[in-house]
């Protein structure tokens, strides 16, 4: 499972901005799915799964704040921003 989980986050990092809220609930609805039939399958695990889940921060909450980014680069300068996680390769 672990392997599924990396893959569905390079999934998610891959995903243009315009598409994020739609696949964020299309992989969240996928790994509903997964997480019923495990439990169907081995009910056992349910107390290590809340144990896991306890232990994950809470969610963050939309606020209503709105945050508006303007940038402006010259000649060779680089502008870099993000709203959330921001993951830069240069070569």
């Amino acid at each position: 499972m672990t392997a599924e989980l990396e893959a569905t986050r390079e999934d998610l990092l891959a995903v243009q901005p315009a598409d994020y809220e739609d696949s964020v609930n299309e992989l969240q609805t996928e790994w509903e799915g997964r997480l019923r039939r495990l439990l169907r399958e081995r009910p056992e695990v349910a107390g290590d799964l809340r144990r896991l889940l306890d232990e994950l921060p809470a969610p963050e909450t939309d606020t209503g704040t709105r945050v508006k980014q303007r940038a402006t680069a010259s000649g060779r300068g680089r502008v870099y921003q993000a709203g959330r996680d921001q993951h830069i390769n240069e070569r």
